[in-house]
């Protein structure tokens, strides 16, 4: 118990008493009370600007009601916990850079090792005190978005699907923040790793809806927060299936990248010294 007390101690400071916490809780709060607001100010705007020229345009025979812009709660929601796995996502990615393999390369690992600190109690608190804070935080953040939306548009979320999409959403991000810690931590390259995570959980979604598989994998929790959830016709009871296997999926793939993680740096050298010649 006293090593994985020294990890977490380890890994507590180093996240908690730098602006990596406030970071992460900054990137997350700012999306979810932004986005909405925009959103807001963008369709208050452009219902100023249908209303300047609605005489001019009924002149011209253009129909204004085609041009009406409605946002609904569910809609602007389902934007706000996107932007989370977006914007939020490349800000987290960015901040979780050193503790998530960048600290490999500035000896932050060289005494621990040295004493004889074993990889397994080196990861299970990186694994563990990061993927909560960013589940409980974004999950907080989504419930907050919710409860914008419904104040500020029509048509309110009920309070069960704005726990059930907050809820989805912060499987994952975690799901995704995972795949990330263990690419760093195994490569030592955090930086490429954030444009590959960035980038690739986006393209994938894409490339797996176009083939028509967008069910049964953890990308369907995204599709459904972001888009179904909120759909008149979307029914809960159908999608059950498909819900629960990407939540199973992800939580063990989660696992899987650990013990690979843990693989790799056991048979990895962690280049502690500079490249310098000797004389």
């Amino acid at each position: 118990m006293g090593e994985y007390t020294f990890g977490f101690r380890k890994e507590w400071y180093h996240f908690f008493r730098t602006f990596r916490f406030w970071g992460v809780l900054i990137a997350l709060t700012s999306v979810a009370i932004v986005n909405p607001l925009m959103i807001k100010a963008m369709a208050e705007l452009t219902a100023t600007m249908l209303d300047a020229s609605s005489g001019m345009m009924a002149g011209a025979g253009i129909d204004m009601s085609a041009l009406d812009m409605v946002y609904t709660s569910g809609i602007v929601f389902g934007a706000a916990l996107s932007d989370l796995c977006n914007t939020a996502l490349l800000v987290i990615l960015l901040v979780l850079m050193a503790p998530f393999g960048g600290e490999q390369k500035k000896r932050a690992t060289l005494i621990p090792s040295c004493s004889g600190l074993d990889n397994k109690y080196y990861l299970v608190p990186k694994f563990v005190l990061y993927n909560a804070v960013i589940f409980a935080a974004s999950f907080l953040c989504g419930l907050l978005a919710g409860v914008i939306c419904n104040a500020l548009f029509p048509e309110p979320v009920g309070f069960g699907q704005i726990l059930f999409g907050a809820l989805l959403c912060s499987i994952y991000l975690t799901f995704v923040l995972t795949i990330y810690m263990s690419l760093g931590l195994c490569t030592s390259r955090p930086g490429i790793m954030t444009i590959v995570i960035y980038l690739g959980h986006t393209f994938i979604n894409s490339i797996l809806m176009a083939m028509g598989l967008e069910r049964f994998n953890p990308f369907t929790l995204y599709n459904v927060f972001a888009f179904d959830l909120y759909d008149p016709e979307f029914s809960l009871k159908s999608e059950a299936a498909s819900i629960i296997v990407g939540i199973v999926l992800s939580v063990v793939i989660c696992v899987v990248m650990y013990f690979l993680t843990l693989t790799v740096l056991r048979n990895k050298r962690i280049n502690n010294q500079e490249d310098k010649p000797e004389f």
